[in-house]
């Protein structure tokens, strides 16, 4: 085979693996070697390992926001009439767009909502996020929320940054909700009045070069959708402030630094530079064949290998976009529950419409949610082992096409990955791997242990040194499963009774109805994914729970009768709910002994002990896939009661 061989033939040729030159390797020697590698990789300090910078201010100069046009952002004061809003949402990313847009679907006037957001404008991780080569791993089709509303045709099949971002932009627009944007604001507190049925909320506006201002506003209803993926994390090395070099997170990349912009991917300034790049992760496989094009040398930290298959990037075609897409009424809403329903050990669909890589590989059903996975405990082992069964082909293909791209065979054997498709995040590019048959890259694999310090002027793995320029860190972001709706919004909110959310989740999890109300929160709209669901479109999930709670709302909107109300949740309705997240949660159990990453904290979940792994099965995603929660939430709209739902006035 050879590097033009496609990768779905490898991963078919991978169903004859122990007669494809790899002697005496089955399928229990392929799950030992998988153990062997997650155990070599797990760390005593866990997720403390990384530094979260949003929380210490000495590396504050790693937050600082390249993007901002500072004569666009309104002052915070001129933004809050009275001193109030109807409705304040934290996040103005998809999901705050998202959240706003079926407000307004639902009677509320863009006039009074308010959408707040750290930085200087519309489009959340797209916003941050502008390094080169950046584009979406999902399908644009499917991806870009409102296609069909707004007749909009994406460019490639897999959007790039900045139409996404543009994109973002053009949402706010044709709902008027532009104007309803306040930057570089942060909520510092939120605290429930009872008395006046309406949060009272602290402000601070950081301007750049202004001193902050705060202002203390009301808001009758608050939505936390502050996203996933949207605190920087650095690695905990020690000598990161006392490298010389130029260094910044991949977040805010520097093209000052760099040359080139977020439209034109011309590096021109690193010619003769020696770059780092910490990472090997979704984002570094899309920066690093960037990199190489114009760097001196590169070096590629890696901890843990990706799991790679190809992308296959094109350009839309209008013409057959219309004809083959987009071709009757609620088509993208069909696409995507096309693509949930690969993500299943039943049989799939006949045709597969987005026929990519993530719906040709049926064991992401142990990521995703599986309506056909184990009902209790007992059947956990015989699940997993059926897992395991469908996806060793796959990977074992993939291990192929790492081999049939890169020439030398010792870095070939070391970008190879030793672990299930459900593990992490599967990867897709073109270019990545045979970037490793170019002279000026080196792969720095560190079998898992990470750098070991960076001294003035080099960084450090194991007994080598690397002196480097330049070093961008493409460690990713605060894992999206920890603390609550507090933390990811960095926080505090108190609720009623003065029980703050942040306690209260750490002690028992949370109590929510369908993962947007909270039981100590009233008038508080939640954006998952605690005791909601996932779909590896993170975008469809945000914009199904936005119609959901903009649903609540507006009925309870009716039954007030044009009094002042407080919608809240029962605390039956919410321990109701818990258990039944809990009775379907046992798909999510293949994660536990898988290596470290997002999706079991870095190892913490399989080690904490049976009573907290009860308050975690309780508190996690709906275990059989999205569909099956929409299909639930539907299915309690049909009943017409808003059972579990108060409405008081």
């Amino acid at each position: 085979m050879t590097e033009d061989t496609p990768v779905a033939d490898l991963v078919a040729s991978g169903q004859d693996y122990e007669d494809e030159g790899v002697p005496g390797v089955d399928a229990l020697q392929i799950q030992e070697r998988y153990g062997e590698e997650a155990a070599n990789r797990l760390r005593e300090d866990g997720n403390s390992q990384f530094v979260d910078v949003s929380l210490d201010g000495k590396f504050a100069s790693f937050l600082a926001d390249p993007w901002v046009e500072q004569d666009a952002v309104k002052e915070v004061k001129a933004m809050f009439p009275n001193n109030e809003c109807q409705v304040l949402i934290l996040g103005a990313g998809f999901g705050g767009l998202l959240y706003a847009i079926r407000m307004v679907e639902a009677g509320i006037r863009p006039e009074d909502i308010r959408i707040l957001d750290s930085a200087g404008g519309f489009g959340g991780t797209w916003y941050w996020n502008r390094y080169p080569g950046l584009s979406c791993d999902i399908e644009s089709y499917s991806y870009l929320p409102l296609l069909e509303e707004t007749g909009y045709i994406p460019r490639h099949r897999y959007s790039q940054g900045e139409e996404i971002r543009e994109y973002a932009n053009l949402l706010a627009t044709k709902w008027g909700v532009a104007d309803s944007g306040v930057f570089q604001t942060q909520a510092q507190k939120l605290v429930w009045d009872e008395r006046s049925k309406e949060w009272q909320v602290e402000l601070s506006q950081r301007r750049s070069g202004e001193e902050p201002r705060t202002l203390d506003v009301r808001a009758q209803f608050v939505v936390a959708s502050n996203g996933v993926l949207n605190w920087p994390k650095l690695p905990g090395v020690p000598g990161i402030l006392d490298y010389q070099g130029d260094i910044f997170h991949s977040s805010r990349w520097n093209y000052a630094l760099t040359g080139g912009s977020p439209s034109d991917p011309s590096l021109t300034r690193l010619e003769g530079k020696r770059v780092a790049i910490v990472g090997t992760g979704a984002t570094a496989i899309q920066i690093v064949p960037q990199l190489a094009r114009w760097a001196k040398h590169v070096y590629v930290v890696q901890r843990t290998p990706a799991s790679l298959g190809d992308r296959q990037q094109r350009e839309t075609n209008e013409d057959w976009f219309r004809k083959n897409v987009a071709s009757s009424k609620g088509w993208q809403r069909e696409r995507l529950r096309n693509f949930h329903q690969h993500f299943t050990l039943d049989q799939p669909p006949a045709i597969n419409l987005c026929d990519d890589e993530w719906t040709r590989a049926p064991a992401l059903v142990g990521l995703a949610g599986n309506p056909a996975g184990p009902k209790s405990i007992e059947e956990i082992p015989a699940y997993i082992e059926k897992l395991h069964e469908i996806d060793l082909p796959r990977q074992q293909g993939l291990r192929k096409h790492v081999e049939s791209v890169v020439h030398d065979a010792a870095v070939a054997e070391k970008l190879k990955a030793w672990y299930p498709s459900w593990c992490k995040r599967p990867l897709f590019h073109d270019e990545y791997l045979s970037t490793f048959n170019r002279s000026n890259v080196t792969l720095v694999d560190t079998d898992g242990k990470g750098l070991d310090r960076l001294t003035a002027d080099s960084i450090v793995a194991g007994d080598q040194t690397y002196p480097v320029d330049i070093i961008v860190l493409a460690t990713g972001f605060r894992a999206p499963f920890i603390g609550s709706p507090a933390e990811k919004a960095n926080v505090s909110i108190v609720g009623r009774g003065g029980k703050s959310m942040s306690e209260e989740w750490a002690r028992s999890g949370p109590s929510t109805l369908h993962g947007v109300l909270d039981a100590n929160s009233p008038n508080l709209f939640l954006s998952g994914p605690w005791q909601a669901s996932n779909s590896p479109n993170y975008a469809f999930t945000l914009d199904f729970l936005a119609k959901h709670s903009a649903h609540i709302l507006s009925e309870a909107k009716r039954r007030a009768m044009g009094k002042r109300f407080v919608v809240s949740v029962t605390k039956e309705a919410t321990d109701e709910w818990a258990m039944q997240v809990l009775m379907h949660s046992f798909p999510g159990a293949a994660i536990l002994g898988c290596t470290p990453g997002y999706f079991n904290v870095e190892g913490e979940l399989a080690r904490a002990p049976p009573e907290r792994q009860m308050i975690m099965a309780r508190s996690g995603v709906w275990g059989h896939g999205i569909e099956s929660f929409c299909k639930t939430v539907e299915t309690w709209y049909e009943k017409n009661d808003m059972q579990g739902i108060e409405v008081q006035t």
